[in-house]
């Protein structure tokens, strides 16, 4: 079981650092089918980007795999009554940009309107990302330094006092023991943060844990998900794949064959076969087409892999590859002159795809019609009541308008707000790694930008989630459709693990 959720972590950890860095039987799921002469015409929709990834997986993973679908039979999600749901479309393409109002801010941090006391001693927060080499994730930190910002100039700090990081930056694996050990030897430090890892988390973890608890603010890796007194506020990317699962399952109407098209290596293949084929089949889609494709190909390659596997025919197309292969799948699929609906992640997200896009005439921001994956509160639909109104807002008004929100900044800002809730709820004179760890483990919610309560270790397979839901939005004719969004967002927690 183990190897087999590894595989899917990585392949999804693959893919949020791509996305960084480029800004036939039925039952049975069937690999290079014969190719179908004619394509199936369907509403138009969204694909999907997610990366996999090289690693080592065992080969005989038969038994683990078929642990992994017995599980996921048993997947209740919310998505089922996400039929019924009528996608409302979007009025607004972002935040105002406008003055930021603090009222969501100071009743969810609990803080006091104005600045902090500046002779008051500042509250340490440990801060690990890595930024500054290949990949680099600078985003992260441009999110979580606007909120320290934000916090000690409009909310009052935490208890009043400033807040400041205890920043440690990960360019190597060997950084991961030396950012840990810093942050074990700090005495001023009671947690930390994590931004973005794609190297030195099992160092990190290791040495934390059971000293000082760590808040993950944008799970990224196999370290992330399985790590031991280390807590996520999102379902991370294993929640976002389940959710798409089970919405082409329950959400669309008439699905009888989904071809998805995957990174060619280990990583890819596991996280397919072993997690969302079975979601997929235990949503009532048995007819599932695989299409490996190689991590370097182009668009004619997907052309020939989509043609030889028989996705012509499909009703849908999940397409499981980085930023550039879901280019790639466009670019496909307008040669191929087919439209199936396309179930994407957020990966398609990136501006890389609005230049493609522009450079071929045309204004979208993402592919019209395509659905994508997320976790449950649009960043291009914001709404006041999950703070993601604010948070953009307050990006946008620190950093400048052309603040990239939709990758780890969120995450990042809204994951210091929280923190700084708990140690207002604790009182910083009681603030001690025990006490942070209690209000962690006993959170349940709201989470500012996540829908849903929280319930920390829930997940049989990914100890660390605490956060169980994922969404799905859908852009049509220029807007954004809340398809299962905010309140109606797919609770993913059975496919997870959890009861």
């Amino acid at each position: 079981m183990r190897k087999t959720t590894v595989a899917i972590v990585t392949v999804l950890a693959v893919a949020l650092v791509a996305c960084a860095d480029n800004d036939s039987g039925t039952g049975a799921a069937t690999t290079a089918a014969p190719a179908g002469t004619a394509g199936a015409t369907t509403e138009p929709a969204g694909t999907e980007a997610t990366t996999g990834a090289s690693v080592e997986t065992s080969t005989s993973q038969d038994d683990a795999a078929e642990t992994t679908a017995a599980e996921a039979t048993d997947v209740e999600t919310t998505a089922a009554e996400t039929t019924d749901v009528e996608a409302t479309a979007a009025e607004t393409t972002g935040a105002t940009g406008g003055p930021v109002d603090n009222t969501y801010a100071l009743d969810y941090t609990g803080g006091t309107a104005g600045p902090a006391d500046e002779s008051l001693e500042p509250i340490t927060i440990g801060y690990i990302n890595q930024e500054g080499g290949v990949p680099s994730f600078p985003e992260a930190t441009i999110g979580i330094e606007a909120a320290v910002r934000y916090v000690n100039e409009e909310l009052g700090g935490a208890g009043g006092h400033p807040v400041e990081l205890a920043t440690c930056i990960v360019q190597s694996e060997e950084d991961g023991q030396r950012c840990g050990t810093e942050m074990a030897n700090n005495d001023a430090v009671s947690f930390v943060i994590v931004g973005t890892l794609a190297v030195g988390g099992a160092a990190i973890y290791s040495i934390l844990e059971g000293r000082k608890p760590v808040i993950i603010g944008s799970v990224s890796g196999t370290d992330d998900l399985f790590a031991a007194d280390a807590y996520s506020f999102t379902s991370g990317g294993p929640g976002v794949l389940a959710g798409m699962a089970t919405f082409i399952g329950t959400g669309l109407p008439d699905v009888g064959k989904v071809a998805v098209v995957f990174a060619d290596n280990p990583g890819g293949r596991g996280a397919t076969e072993g997690f969302l084929v079975p979601i997929l089949q235990a949503n009532g889609i048995d007819d599932v087409t695989l299409v490996p494709v190689a991590d370097t190909a182009t668009a004619p390659d997907f052309v020939t892999a989509i043609q030889a596997a028989g996705g012509l025919e499909a009703d849908v197309l999940v397409a499981f590859v980085t930023l550039p292969g879901c280019i790639a799948t466009y670019d496909a699929l307008q040669s191929l002159d087919i439209d199936p609906i396309v179930v994407a992640t957020g990966l398609c997200f990136g501006t890389g795809m609005t230049d493609h896009l522009a450079d071929l005439g045309s204004s979208d921001q993402v592919p019209d019609g395509w659905y994508f994956g997320d976790f449950g509160e649009s960043f291009f639909v914001p709404n006041e009541e999950s703070g993601t109104t604010t948070a953009i807002d307050v990006l946008m008004q620190y950093e400048g308008p052309d603040v990239e929100f939709t990758g780890f900044a969120t995450p990042l800002f809204a994951t210091l707000l929280t923190s700084v809730r708990f140690i207002n709820e604790i009182g910083v004179d009681n603030l001690t790694s025990d006490a942070m760890r209690q209000s962690i483990t006993s959170f349940t919610g709201p989470m500012m930008t996540i829908p849903g309560p929280m319930e920390c270790g829930f997940s049989s397979l990914f100890p660390s989630l605490c956060g169980h839901y994922a969404g799905i939005s859908q852009y049509v004719d220029g807007e954004w459709m809340l398809t299962a969004e905010h309140d109606d967002a797919i609770d993913v927690r059975a496919a997870l693990g959890g009861t």
